[in-house]
């Protein structure tokens, strides 16, 4: 499989959507009362499409915004011959953040490995903030700061290094171990090539940061943060253990693992409040 290849029906097919983006998409459309076709739900670094075209299947009022445009359009037959317009729910991000979506809109937006190669933070938190509806919420996954493994080049501990000439090294010492991801474009490329193609990947397109400087870009825009990796279902049998404990543990897992985090719009009057859904 490749993602830059347009998305077949087989690919798709396989698609399974993380399970708790779903979950955390029904407590939010439980807790709004709203019906599951006039939940409006915004994949933000929508990819291919295969979120969009997954949850319009099932129901909900689904749309995707993607800053690639190229990588947008590969997914284009197959939301056509699904019965979706992509020409509607598909929109494209602008570099500066900016969509042309409309404000207090969407009741749910979520980013699934996507904030780690945002540049400019600021300007997607405010850019949610502003299409997500008082009382609406998100839910942001993607890794942390110092997972041993780095996720897109499967390099032990190269995206721990300074963006300089050591992180290179780093990257040619993995490469000539054998250890990389073996993109297909670079199949027949040479030792030097893939090792700078990896490095210029790194450099501009990954910007790994700890949970505090993500909270703080949320909350600068009105937007409530809530931690939740450490209540993922896998992670249920914590419930035994201190709450002192769980929380070292769920550190932990936001530090070295994922980081998982409910982002919610204060509600209008008369809204209810969020209330976490039991695991």
């Amino acid at each position: 499989m490749s993602y830059s290849n347009r998305l077949s029906e087989a690919e798709f097919a396989a698609f399974r959507p993380n399970a708790e983006v779903v979950r955390y998409l029904e407590a939010t459309r439980e807790r709004l009362g709203v019906k599951r076709d006039e939940m409006n739900v915004l994949d933000w670094g929508s990819g291919r499409g295969e979120y969009v075209c997954w949850l319009r299947d099932a129901g909900y009022n689904a749309f995707g915004a993607e800053i690639r445009r190229e990588a947008a359009d590969r997914g284009e037959d197959l939301l056509k011959a699904h019965g979706h317009d992509y020409s509607r729910v598909i929109t494209t991000l602008r570099a500066n953040g900016e969509t042309d979506l409309p404000p207090n809109f969407f009741h749910f937006v979520f980013t699934h490995y996507v904030l780690e190669h945002v540049a400019d933070l600021d300007a997607v938190t405010r850019e949610i903030a502003r299409v997500t509806v008082p009382g609406g919420c998100g839910f942001h996954v993607y890794p942390g700061k110092l997972r041993p493994i780095e996720p897109h080049l499967f390099m032990p501990f190269v995206h721990w290094l300074p963006k300089n000439p050591t992180r290179k090294w780093a990257i040619a010492a993995c490469l000539a171990c054998g250890i990389e991801p073996k993109w297909d474009r670079l199949a027949a490329a040479s030792f030097g090539r893939k090792a700078q193609e990896y490095y210029d990947f790194v450099l501009n397109e990954t910007f790994y940061r700890p949970m505090r400087e993500v909270r703080h870009s949320f909350a600068k825009v009105g937007l409530v943060v809530t931690p939740v990796a450490a209540e993922h279902p896998a992670l249920r049998r914590l419930s035994v253990l201190p709450s002192s404990l769980k929380r070292v543990v769920g550190l932990a897992v936001t530090l070295f693992q994922t980081v998982e985090i409910l982002v919610r719009k204060p509600p209008a009057s008369g809204l209810r409040e969020w209330k976490r859904p039991t695991l």
